[in-house]
């Protein structure tokens, strides 16, 4: 018997590659079900007639028709939906959605969110109990030549309860309320010796984060997409920094380190012709000095740092957004359905090598809660939208009539297919060219 040995090894690397991609599916897809499962669950459970129940968009793959629901599976993983009688429109029938009362009908379409946010938190419960140690808020040490502790800052044993205003909930608000602020000066408070101290200026350095990698011989590798929108590429070899020449890695590393604005005139050389790229602007992090103190992982450190872990990711969602709308992030940080399954397909073939699994089930609670907390904004076709309009009428005692309502909505679900196309446009465009549009 002649076994192909070549064969064996491209069927390896294929499923390989396409593991990881039917995990990050079935993790997108499972959020989705859990989303709908909630609508479907209060709706039978209330006596709503459930016409069908459908995970994915667009063309029919498998149905199967109940005893009165039809249960369905779409082509595209981007969605699902549960579509009960008297929803969209006027319905004669006892049990249409349209004649349950208002708090019934505010709590089937509030169960979906809910779920989400549900399934975030036992998501978090397993992530702070499968560790050895649970983070606290207090600063067990400080590093080598740490700057954090110096001219009135911050001191062993501290513990911090706010930066910038923004009270921490956990650990892993700290390093994330101090990504928000570039300027590697915070406000922060803290209790110490029993007192609640406000230190206005706790100053940290500063490094560069995530532009780009370099070899020994300055050569560029690993761009990300802001520093290819701003001219630098992969294989460029960098010849000088504002104006220094530079020959070594060593060289390269002390002329960015050396200007505190972190902005950078780059010589370059590509394909035999130098290229200049001026005014390029690095992306930066502040480097936190200090360590942490940790305790032992038990039942009530399980159920207070879970709960404490989703706070902080529900939080994360909602500065997030606020961000996005001041500007601190451009269309090109966005990313729909294709881009949240690539950056799962990513995650898991990482898991999948080391058989660490933390990173993937952190994305998920992270995407679930994001689903879960989008979906409950008050916009047009949203869960949201629908809740917006029932207050209304809880208030009012008096329905907008359901033509205009269903107007509005079918509105908002238009723009929101189209700001899904253009997002889903450049997840594409940043899969194909690696850089965003602009």
């Amino acid at each position: 018997m002649n076994i192909d040995f070549n064969l064996l090894v491209s069927f390896a690397a294929v499923k390989a590659k396409i593991i990881p991609i039917l995990i990050a599916v079935l993790f997108f897809g499972l959020i989705i079900i859990i989303h709908e499962v909630g609508h479907f669950l209060f709706a039978k459970l209330f006596g709503v007639k459930v016409n069908e129940f459908a995970i994915g968009m667009g063309p029919t793959i498998l149905k199967k028709q109940g005893k009165e629901t039809k249960y369905a599976l779409r082509l595209f993983p981007i969605g699902g939906f549960v579509s009960m009688e008297g929803e969209e429109e006027n319905s004669e029938d006892s049990r249409a959605y349209c004649n349950q009362k208002v708090w019934k009908r505010m709590i089937i379409i509030s169960a979906g969110a809910v779920f989400n946010l549900i399934l975030g938190l036992i998501i978090c419960f397993f992530l702070v109990g499968s560790e050895e140690l649970t983070g606290t808020r207090e600063i067990l040490q400080f590093y080598d030549g740490a700057v954090s502790c110096q001219q009135e800052g911050l001191a062993q044993g501290d513990e911090i309860l706010e930066i910038d205003g923004k009270h921490v909930f956990s650990d892993y608000d700290i390093s994330f309320l101090m990504q928000r602020n570039t300027s590697g000066t915070y406000e922060i408070v803290v209790r110490r010796n029993g007192e609640k101290i406000t230190l206005p200026e706790v100053h940290f350095g500063k490094r560069t984060a995530g532009n780009f990698s370099y070899s020994p011989e300055c050569v560029i590798s690993d761009v990300s997409g802001k520093m290819k929108d701003a001219g630098l590429d992969n294989g460029d070899k960098i010849l000088s920094v504002n104006g220094v020449s530079v020959s070594t890695g060593e060289e390269l590393y002390a002329q960015i380190s050396a200007d505190e604005d972190y902005t950078y005139d780059f010589v370059l050389e590509r394909q035999g012709q130098e290229i200049t790229v001026s005014q390029a602007k690095l992306a930066t992090a502040t480097v936190v000095d200090f360590v942490l103190l940790g305790e032992e992982t038990g039942f009530l450190t399980v159920l207070s740092g879970g709960f404490r872990y989703a706070l902080t990711l529900g939080r994360v969602v909602y500065l997030s957004l606020f961000d996005l709308l001041r500007g601190q992030y451009g269309f090109n940080d966005l990313a729909g359905p294709i881009g949240t399954i690539s950056v799962i397909t990513d995650i898991a073939q990482e898991s999948t090598a080391s058989a660490d699994w933390s990173s993937l089930f952190m994305i998920m609670a992270m995407i679930t809660i994001n689903i879960g907390l989008f979906n409950l904004l008050p916009v047009p076709a949203l869960d949201g939208g629908h809740l917006f309009f029932m207050f209304f009428e809880l208030i009012f005692r008096k329905k907008i009539p359901p033509k205009y309502e269903s107007y509005i909505h079918a509105a908002g679900l238009i723009l929101l297919l189209i700001f899904m196309a253009v997002i889903s446009a450049g997840d594409i465009w940043k899969l194909i060219s690696g850089r965003g549009f602009y």
